[in-house]
């Protein structure tokens, strides 16, 4: 591979505060990325510069500035935007990083620009793999998205959009870590201004919300790309450009035949997250991974086997011959006596359905390609399962009334009440009820598989939310030193195992009413880790109002320092350039040292004014980007102090 380069980038050598530049590591269209390196400590960073090389240039070998006055209008809205990308990059990895996002350290505004001082990632990008040969299998690729999906969650809970993911942000380090990087065009939203020099996606893998400016973005658009993502590393190829698709009808979907290593599910999700239409996709990286899970049908070539061996199949091959209505007229025109008519008139379509209903819109074409083996298969479980037809002639109808649909309807109706009691929210008790609705218009095989998935998806919704809520107890109180602290981090954990163990039991309960019964009993669980995390939580506002105070009594003696180098005396009349600009650093640094001091005195008075959590947070994590600043300041404060 070549190396990057750019006619405009900083010369090696080049210092930045107190990081000296090496090499050039990457360009892109909105700035260029240099590896670092500490001067004081010897540490290798990656260092990204706003240089949106279209609408700007670099003057006297450091200052950028727009090309021309045409060009101001977006040039602000990047720098800006930039700056904030910067600031919610680093809130991201508070107070841990997210392994698989990029970590911000940094953030300074230098020479009619700024630059990002992030961890250095070694590795080789998913698109270099790509060009090397590299193929993968369902469980790899997994691997490597699936982490990098997590870490998008928890950026889009942020507010961030990403809006450029490509295999060619995705690095790989050497132990198979993968992580996100280049948030660079998550600043731009592209109805934000009225510039056309500067484009804010790359093809194929840009949703069609991203063209159009009527559609709105936000994670659905950053699961199109994901998607694109693995359409590539399946196939090899890249798919035609979202607009191609939409108006030339060009692509195959994935799931349209089958593919070596990956299973049907695998295929429909990556289906679901391209579907053109942007509320055909699903809407959170959540939702898409639970597609990932769902269970698989059989591949193609399996179900001709089986359908080959149904018709023999069954002992009494009366019943399954082609003219059952024939041969009983008289009771055909009554409905009721004859069972056996019932599976061979219910449409398999509308049997199967619930598998469409949640990849959503966006996978019908593949549905459709597939119909030949999905249609058959209920009839063949139809078949198969319920074998002693007789006897279930000789039953009467009544007797099916316990796996009826309508039984099975009111047992998610019970659920639906449980979780309301114990106050789950009202978009989950919406899901639930939308669940109900699609029981009741199933038969009664369809109406258990239902029942199985709603009740793995309410334990799953319940895992998650305890899952965080018990993550926070450990990052407060894990050692939070008192007694009363460790007491309800242990009772807190003592909860998150009976509920992990409530939530395995609805995974292996299969369907129908066990599954709900289970679900029921998983909620029950919740409710008690709720009540043990409300009282751990109540521990949280005196701890984090300790950590703060020790925050800002670490950061004021810094912005002092930073004033006291300002003392320095002032240069001579004939004392060289450098001398003199760095006298100017060091009173531009006390002047933002006093201005970081001011705002930790107000965030002081909020932490001890207030107990809530929200509210304590935000100051944590402002005073903590204060402190970040500070130690900056001293950094180039202190160098600035030595020059000669």
């Amino acid at each position: 591979m070549s190396t990057p380069y750019h006619s405009k980038a900083l010369p090696q050598g080049a210092i930045l505060r107190e990081w000296r530049i090496e090499e050039v590591l990457g360009v892109g269209g909105f700035g260029i990325v240099y590896r670092g390196r500490g001067v004081y400590f010897d540490e290798l960073v990656a260092i990204k510069e706003y240089f949106p090389s279209a609408i700007s240039d670099r003057e006297d070998g450091n200052t950028v500035r727009p090309t021309d006055s045409s060009s101001e209008e977006i040039y602000d809205l990047g720098l800006r935007k930039f700056v904030e990308e910067a600031k919610i990059l680093w809130n991201l990895s508070q107070p841990d990083r997210h392994p698989n996002i990029v970590s911000v350290r940094s953030l300074f505004e230098i020479h009619g620009t700024a630059y990002m001082v992030m961890d250095f990632e070694s590795g080789v990008s998913l698109s270099q793999l790509l060009r090397e040969g590299r193929t993968f299998d369902e469980a790899g690729l997994l691997a490597l998205i699936r982490p990098i999906a997590e870490g998008l969650d928890r950026a889009h809970r942020a507010g961030v959009v990403h809006r450029d993911i490509k295999p060619a942000n995705i690095l790989v380090n050497p132990a198979g870590r993968p992580v996100l990087i280049d948030f660079g065009s998550a600043r731009f939203d592209s109805g934000q201004a009225t510039s056309t020099k500067v484009t804010f996606y790359t093809p194929p893998y840009a949703a069609i919300e991203q063209y159009v400016k009527t559609y709105p973005q936000g994670a659905w658009t950053d699961i199109y790309a994901l998607g694109v993502t693995l359409y590539q590393c399946v196939t090899g190829e890249k798919p035609p450009e979202v607009l191609e698709r939409l108006h030339g009808g060009l692509g195959e979907a994935l799931s349209a035949r089958e593919w070596p290593g990956f299973s049907r599910a695998f295929t429909r999700a990556v289906d679901a997250a391209m579907a053109i239409r942007p509320a055909e996709r699903p809407q959170t990286i959540p939702d898409w991974l639970r597609l990932f899970d769902l269970p698989d049908a059989p591949p193609a070539d399996e179900e001709a086997t089986r359908i080959q061996v149904t018709a023999p199949a069954p002992p009494p091959p009366a019943p399954v011959p082609a003219p059952p209505v024939e041969t009983p007229a008289p009771p055909a025109a009554a409905a009721p006596p004859p069972p056996v008519a019932e599976p061979a008139e219910a449409p398999a379509v509308q049997h199967r359905s619930p598998l469409p209903m949640l990849l959503g819109v966006g996978v019908a074409v593949a549905l459709a390609a597939g119909a030949g083996a999905i249609l058959l298969r209920p009839g063949h479980t139809a078949a198969v399962k319920p074998a002693p037809a007789p006897a279930a002639s000789a039953a009467p109808a009544a007797g099916a009334s316990a796996a009826s649909p309508q039984a099975v309807a009111q047992d998610a109706d019970a659920l639906i009440a449980d979780a309301q009691r114990i106050g789950r929210p009202r978009r989950e008790i919406a899901a639930l009820e939308e669940a109900k609705a699609k029981i009741a218009a199933l038969g009664p095989a369809q109406a258990a598989d239902e029942a199985g998935v709603m009740a793995r998806d309410e334990a799953a919704a319940l895992g998650r939310e305890a899952e965080e809520q018990a993550r926070e107890v450990e990052r407060t109180l894990g050692h939070g030193g008192s007694a009363d602290a460790a007491s309800a981090a242990a009772a807190v954990r003592q909860a998150k195992a009976g509920l992990d163990t409530a939530d395995a039991a609805v995974g292996q309960a299969g369907g129908g009413a066990a599954s709900l019964e289970a679900a029921k009993r998983a909620l029950d669980a919740y409710a008690s880790f709720a009540g043990a995390y409300d009282g751990a939580s109540r521990l949280f506002a005196p701890i984090k109002q300790r950590e703060f105070a020790a925050l800002a009594a670490s950061a004021r003696p810094i912005a002092g320092t930073v004033v006291s180098l300002a003392g320095a005396s002032k240069p001579w009349l004939f004392a060289s350039q450098a001398r003199k600009q760095a006298y100017q650093l060091l009173q531009a640094n006390a002047t933002r040292a006093r201005a970081d001091g001011a705002r930790l005195d107000q965030l002081a008075q909020t932490a001890t004014a207030t107990t809530d959590l929200k509210r304590l947070d935000a100051a944590l994590s402002q005073a903590s980007s204060v402190k970040q600043d500070l130690n900056g300041l001293y950094a180039a404060s202190y160098a600035a102090a030595h020059t000669k």
